[in-house]
């Protein structure tokens, strides 16, 4: 009988020990994730502290450019525009400055009417198509293209045209959605729109960009990309070939040219006609910029992407910021 008590109190015993190994593993997982937890948002904040330093050195960048524009006979394209490289312990940071009055503004493509609604804006639809033609794309694809993306912005729940799509189109999907019609805030958005393939955007995305302006797209000549042509082939219409585009690019004096007179008595311009409207969206100077700060930190990759508009008043203003792992 003692043999079986003495039995089953081992038993319990044994019981107790593995039920409270169990428990103290199980604390001790725990007590590492919580610790690794906090690591990784401590790395996180300290990762983004390191991007607002280099944005903060960005804005310095750009006020000083600015004050000194009218001063400074160089001239920085889109393509010059310095990269900083800078060590930290555990990894690096890089940051990009990219010029966005050197893209075309996909918000363009529509205006705001006297009732505040999005409506289609000619002009806009007009460069758009000229700069897909650059590309050789067919009139089937460029109108499929356009109107889709016309679709997405407007206020209005009709398509503009039979290649456009509204709800009705988006409702219908396996993951359904509704079209935004309101401003595109990020260029991300376009793969959620009919027609915008990956391989779509692969060709187009480096020419566009989504600034807080509906309407307008001025355009810098001063800044375009020389590998850029196709911006030159939007601002001023199909008349104008991609090697005639190039040709102006390859001429532009180092420092920029000072009138728009100067710019349009080049020989490639002198027989193509453009509308006021167009020629208003001829710029000498560049208003949007974008930073892209990618920072490396203990292995934890961070990005940042600030948004800059230089006002009227000369003042640099961070219009909107994107944060995300690389």
């Amino acid at each position: 009988m003692r043999s079986r008590e003495r039995g089953a109190a081992l038993v319990l015993v044994l019981l107790v020990v593995a039920i409270i190994a169990t428990l103290g593993v199980t604390s001790v997982d725990r007590i590492q994730y919580s610790i690794k937890e906090r690591s990784d948002i401590s790395i996180k904040h300290q990762s983004f502290w390191y991007a607002v330093g280099l944005e903060s050195k960005a804005l310095d960048f750009l006020r000083e450019r600015n004050f000194l524009k009218n001063i400074s006979s160089i001239l920085i394209s889109d393509e010059d525009m310095p990269t900083i490289l800078v060590e930290i312990e555990g990894g690096k940071i890089e940051g990009s400055l990219r010029d966005l009055t050197t893209c075309f503004n996909v918000n363009s493509l529509v205006t705001a009417s006297s009732q505040n609604q999005l409506v289609v804006n000619q002009v806009g639809v007009n460069q758009f198509k000229s700069l897909l033609s650059a590309f050789n794309m067919d009139e089937l694809m460029i109108n499929k293209l356009t109107f889709s993306l016309v679709d997405w912005l407007d206020s209005n729940d009709f398509t503009e045209e039979a290649d456009g799509a509204e709800d009705e189109f988006y409702t219908r999907l396996d993951s359904p959605y509704r079209s935004a019609n309101q401003e595109i805030f990020n260029l991300n958005e376009l793969i959620n729109i009919k027609n915008y393939d990956e391989e779509i955007l692969e060709i187009i995305s480096p020419y566009l960009c989504a600034l807080p302006e509906t309407g307008t797209n001025y355009i810098n000549v001063n800044a375009i990309n020389r590998n850029h042509p196709e911006i030159l082939v939007m601002l001023f219409g199909e008349g104008l070939s991609l090697s005639a585009a190039q040709r102006i690019l390859s001429d532009r004096p180092l420092s920029g040219f000072k009138e728009k007179r100067e710019l349009l008595s080049h020989p490639e311009l002198l027989n193509i006609n453009m509308s006021n409207a167009a020629l208003n969206n001829v710029k000498l100077d560049s208003s949007f910029y974008q930073l892209t700060v990618e920072v490396d930190n203990y292995d934890f990759p961070y990005l940042l992407r600030s948004y800059f508009e230089i006002l009227e008043s000369g003042k640099v203003k961070i219009y909107k910021r994107s944060i995300g792992t690389i």
